[in-house]
């Protein structure tokens, strides 16, 4: 009797080894689940005008391009024009592509246009999704554009 006791006890051990091991390797997969998440966090970075947090969602492309602390002046330098309004985006969907390595979110944009839409390509990477988002404001790029409206 003992010994049977002993070896359920070494199977439900096993087994739940067995159910963590499966689902820390879910979370680590490419999938809509995921890609919605990390979408959603990026939108809220943007919500929350939180320039820092968002540096960490962008692609480690546009990461390089510059340190987080200028990401986040470049950021606040741009969204500091006049004419702006503030920017608030809500998930509307993701769509991945067949493998779930990259796929595309878009966002409805308010405090804009009625019915106007972002449109953000994401890349799974280093088992996250990476946005492919404000490379104008990575590479400096954005204060052309407003050179050009102030002329």
């Amino acid at each position: 009797m003992r010994s049977l006791k002993g070896g359920l006890r070494i199977g439900r051990v096993v087994i739940i080894g067995i159910l963590l091991l499966l689902s820390t390797v879910s979370l680590n997969a490419p999938g809509q689940v995921q890609a919605q998440v990390q979408a959603n966090r990026f939108a809220q970075a943007i919500n929350d005008n939180n320039p820092r947090e968002l540096y960490s969602y962008l692609l480690p492309e546009i990461q390089g391009m510059l340190g987080r602390d200028e990401f986040v002046k470049n950021f606040a330098h741009e969204r500091s024009y006049p004419y702006l309004t503030p920017l608030y985006i809500y998930l509307d969907n993701v769509t991945l592509d067949e493998g779930k390595r990259s796929g595309e979110a878009i966002f409805t944009v308010a405090s804009r246009l009625p019915g106007e839409k972002m449109k953000v390509k994401l890349y799974y990477l280093d088992q996250q999704y990476y946005m492919e988002a404000f490379r104008e404001i990575a590479d400096g790029s954005f204060i052309e554009k407003f050179k050009k409206i102030k002329k």
